[in-house]
């Protein structure tokens, strides 16, 4: 069956994307309201791949003056004055290199297209000096002030955040690229930065004093993304039409996407927010996959991980307030505000009266994707015993097989003695629930309830298995069951339709490995 609409996969060019007959979800009338009634310098933040670029895009046709673009969308009747303004956009992500020398080229590249534009030579002038002169002279020619435009202004840092030494060189390059901008406001129409965090030692934000920070603002939530709304609204027929090949109801179906790809909200209005580059590719292949974490996750995320010591069990329930979220990326003392600015957390709650943010993992697909990525720096990094394992295991809880499961992780540890850093509860707590994890099976560790703490509840289709490990060379996995029961840790689950099992674990801190289980269903 041939796909309904034609899907913009990979496209963020604005006029492409209207010319060319593909879809596209209408955000002008957001638009019109930032670029008229909310100031004129704004910072939008966002995860990669989410319709930051198409949203520059729209913008510069927007301030180009393009009113034939716009037609029958929302801004058409709300724009009566299509004036034309000099725009110069950049789109740092072209700036992106390992080596400060090549990140100095490109960005002179970009400005070289620039200046041709309007007849410039900017030959023995700095950066900052080239942006001044390209500012002035759009002006002074056209008679109307610049819209400036930078998308991903933190790509060339984040590139090379391993490296402290490459951090502070090509920083220091935009540090007197930017400069010039606070200076220069009698000039500039509208200043619009995209990314996905804030740089405070980036003179972008430490010298222009009224840059408005939009990005947890409840009112432009839905300005990237896909909200829930909008997919009912844009995107029904697409959903009845890939539910007849999953032989499924359009209901089933959208409860299939809302699982993999929605659960993203980026204020305290909680909007629904589906990830547009997923959502998009899996209409356009008739698909569900991974879309957004196999385009890419970055490398340096295990290293951040690493420099800030995070643990799996942080991402449980961590709550915050507001101020967290916008604590630059260098002055930060934990990893969970890089995680949430990246897309891997989200917030799931607000409490308006304590004002206090609770994170966790947006969608099916991040959670897999996650701990897929997390898996080597817990388990092996040999990704073939990784992946053997991890089939092994998927295929015995779908059995409902919780024995042949513990077998194959008694097997995998076995060949690991020393993988562990320590000899802790924790650290096994840790094993099971990323070996769980990654097969798609929701895990939590340390699960308080009113009477004690369980150490691993796992929840597939089917079954609840509740889990309590003893590490010790003398405990018996009869003392771990008679823990359960007294502790009452299957009670939170008394109402749930799937059957429960409970499962007693033995682990020996010398070989560092199960060595016996006892289930009682």
């Amino acid at each position: 069956m041939a796909p309904l609409h034609r899907y913009p996969v990979g496209v963020q060019d604005f006029e492409k994307l209207r010319t060319e007959g593909f879809v596209y979800v209408d955000k002008t009338e957001c638009i019109y309201d930032l670029t008229n009634h909310y100031g004129d310098a704004i910072f939008l933040g966002r995860p990669r791949r989410f319709g930051k670029s198409l949203l520059c895009s729209t913008l510069k046709y927007y301030f180009l003056g393009r009113k034939d673009l716009f037609e029958g969308l929302a801004i058409d009747s709300l724009e009566k004055d299509w004036t034309e303004y000099p725009v110069l956009h950049f789109d740092m992500s072209l700036c992106k290199n390992d080596d400060p020398k090549g990140v100095e080229t490109s960005l002179s590249l970009l400005l070289n297209n620039m200046e041709e534009k309007f007849g410039i030579d900017g030959t023995g002038l700095g950066y900052g000096d080239r942006l001044q002169r390209l500012i002035f002279t759009a002006h002074e020619r056209t008679g109307q002030r610049a819209v400036l435009i930078f998308d991903e202004y933190d790509s060339p840092v984040l590139n090379v955040i391993d490296s402290q030494e490459k951090v502070d060189a090509i920083r220091s390059i935009f540090n007197s690229f930017y400069s010039p901008v606070k200076a220069l406001g009698e000039h500039i129409r509208f200043l619009f930065i995209t990314g996905v965090t804030k740089f405070s030692q980036m003179s972008i934000f430490s010298t222009i004093n009224h840059l408005n920070n939009i990005s947890m603002v409840e009112k432009w939530e839905g300005l990237c993304g896909i909200t829930a709304q909008e997919l009912e609204q844009n995107f029904e027929v697409d959903i009845a039409m890939m539910a007849q090949k999953f032989r499924i109801t359009p209901q089933e179906m959208a409860q299939r996407l809302r699982d993999r790809y929605d659960g993203y909200h980026f204020g305290s209005g909680m909007v629904d927010v589906y990830n547009p580059f997923s959502i998009i590719k899996a209409f356009a292949n008739e698909m569900l996959d991974d879309y957004w974490f196999s385009s890419g996750t970055p490398a340096a995320l295990i290293k951040i991980l690493d420099k800030y010591n995070f643990q799996l069990a942080d991402i449980e329930n961590t709550k915050l307030f507001k101020r967290a979220f916008d604590q630059p990326f260098d002055n930060m003392e934990t990893a969970i505000p890089i995680l949430y600015q990246s897309g891997y957390l989200t917030i799931k709650d607000y409490n308006f009266e304590e004002n206090i943010y609770t994170l966790g993992i947006p969608n099916q697909e991040v959670h897999s994707g996650l701990y897929s990525t997390l898996m080597p720096r817990y388990l092996s990094k040999d990704l073939n015993k990784n992946e053997s394992l991890l089939m092994a295991v998927k295929r015995a809880i779908i059995a409902d097989d919780i024995d042949a499961a513990l077998t194959a992780a008694q097997s995998y540890l076995a060949a690991l003695p020393y993988n562990l850093s320590n000899k802790t509860e924790r650290d096994f707590e840790t094993l099971l629930r990323v070996m769980f994890d990654c097969i798609g099976i929701e895990t939590m560790t340390e699960v308080r309830n009113a009477r004690g703490r369980c150490d691993v509840v796992m929840k597939s289709r089917s079954t609840i298995y509740v889990i309590e490990l003893k590490i010790s060379t003398t405990a018996t996995v009869d003392e771990a069951l008679a823990q359960i029961n007294e502790k009452d840790y299957l009670i939170p689950y008394w109402n749930d339709p799937r059957r429960k099992v409970k499962v007693g674990v033995t682990v020996n801190p010398d070989t560092r490995t199960i060595d016996q289980w006892k289930v009682e269903k």
